[in-house]
């Protein structure tokens, strides 16, 4: 039997939509979205956390949330087909990204938040998972 650590290592937690069309970009193809690691979603809570602290009531904070959504779509955006990422160079998915319409972005980015099951409080997450394991809890 795999120990803890292996079987935490092999588990294939990341959630995926297929079949996501934007005909705005790209009439009739399909994109494949993914949900985000633990790291990539510390990394913009983090960006987030600064820009509250370092906001100062410029119109700079807005664009920087802008480029942080960008930021988190461009890593999850993948070609339905080859399962690569459409933007592999993050920095360019979000000079890319940061100049299209804000309500697709906005909608990607909250499909990427459903997938990586950040749309839910830790409770929900545990109250989900309850029926979900192979022990012999009540």
């Amino acid at each position: 039997m795999a120990s803890l650590r292996e079987q935490i290592r092999a588990a294939q937690d990341i959630k995926a939509q297929d079949d996501v069309e934007i005909p705005e970009w790209a009439p009739g193809e399909f994109f494949r979205v993914k949900g985000l690691p633990s790291s990539d979603w510390e990394e913009y809570q983090s960006r987030l956390s600064k820009m509250r602290i370092d906001t100062t009531g410029k119109s700079g904070a807005e664009m920087q949330l802008r480029s942080n959504k960008a930021l988190i779509v461009a890593k999850a955006l993948y070609e339905q087909e080859t399962d690569e990422l459409v933007f592999p160079d993050a920095r360019e998915g979000v000079a890319v990204l940061g100049q299209k319409n804000a309500g697709i972005i906005n909608g990607l980015f909250n499909l990427v938040r459903v997938l990586s099951d950040d749309d839910k409080s830790f409770e929900q997450k545990v109250k989900a998972a309850e029926g979900n394991s192979d022990g012999d809890q009540p």
